[in-house]
């Protein structure tokens, strides 16, 4: 089973570990087209309660620069897990927890989100990239609440594009991206970094629990998506259980890729042992 860095777990690993704060410092100044003297790692990711769900949120990549910003950049490998309020939830959050309680306001710091998606999701332009910032709605008066700040990246539009000549950035979102190895090849040679990470990578294809994890995590984000699924469309109800089967099987096969056992593969996919067997 190959991974690819933009699965939120590989993600995580290569630029949210411990000892990656050289690796994500070079993915931060390309996206931010910034010097950026030093990176500090915050691991922990957990933010406060969602309001929604009633439950803790566990962001990506959490980071400080030299200069107090606060750093949160997702991964979305589904487009689904992407919306506007959701981005906003999290920046106010990181925003509010840049002091510790009973602290002054003007010691909060500038806070910048960065959301890759791997989909599209502006229909109104066709840049892959666009960054959020606040301006006065008459005047077009902007330098006011600079403490906000988020960047969208929808990586079908970046795929889309007809890059001339690469900048940084470019090169980091080929590495992200994965889909075009000839030019993942000339990123590595481009940019030390990415070549450095690309052996992580490799490191983490060699991780056979952590490739547990993902699959794992897989089949619940397709047992998810065929739930909403019944609730939209409640009479297609027949072929979403012949859809789901196709998943289960696609999902043992990479099981079986990893040199798992039978036994352990059924339980995990709920498919008979003669049927996988067979694959």
């Amino acid at each position: 089973m190959a991974l690819i860095p933009k699965d939120d777990i590989v993600f995580k690993k290569i630029f949210g570990s411990k000892g990656s704060e050289e690796i994500l410092k070079d993915l931060l100044e390309a996206l931010l087209e910034t010097e950026i003297k030093t990176v500090k790692l915050d691991l922990g990711t957990e933010l406060l309660a969602d309001f929604s769900e009633g439950k803790n949120s566990r962001i990506d990549v959490r980071a400080e620069l030299g200069d107090g910003t606060q750093i949160n950049v997702e991964m979305q490998s589904d487009v689904r897990g992407y919306s506007e309020k959701r981005c906003l939830q999290y920046w106010s959050r990181l925003y509010t927890n840049s002091i510790e309680r009973g602290k002054k306001y003007n010691e909060l710091m500038k806070t910048i989100c960065i959301w890759i998606v791997d989909g599209e999701i502006y229909q109104e332009f066709q840049e892959f990239e666009s960054t959020w910032k606040i301006k006065e709605d008459k005047l077009g008066i902007i330098g006011h609440f600079q403490d906000f700040e988020i960047h969208i990246i929808e990586l079908k539009k970046f795929r889309e594009t007809d890059i001339i000549k690469p900048k940084k950035k470019d090169f980091w979102l080929w590495f992200i991206d994965y889909t075009n190895k000839e030019m993942v090849k000339m990123a590595c040679l481009d940019n030390k970094r990415i070549e450095e990470a690309k052996k992580q990578l490799e490191e983490i294809t060699s991780d056979r629990a952590l490739m547990y994890e993902i699959i794992s995590r897989q089949m619940h984000e397709m047992d998810e998506a065929v739930a909403m699924d019944r609730v939209k469309e409640e009479g297609r109800a027949e072929g979403l259980t012949e859809g789901e089967k196709n998943k289960q099987l696609e999902i043992a096969k990479k099981m079986k890729e990893m040199q798992m056992d039978v036994d352990t593969i059924a339980k995990a996919t709920g498919l008979a042992k003669e049927e996988i067997e067979k694959l």
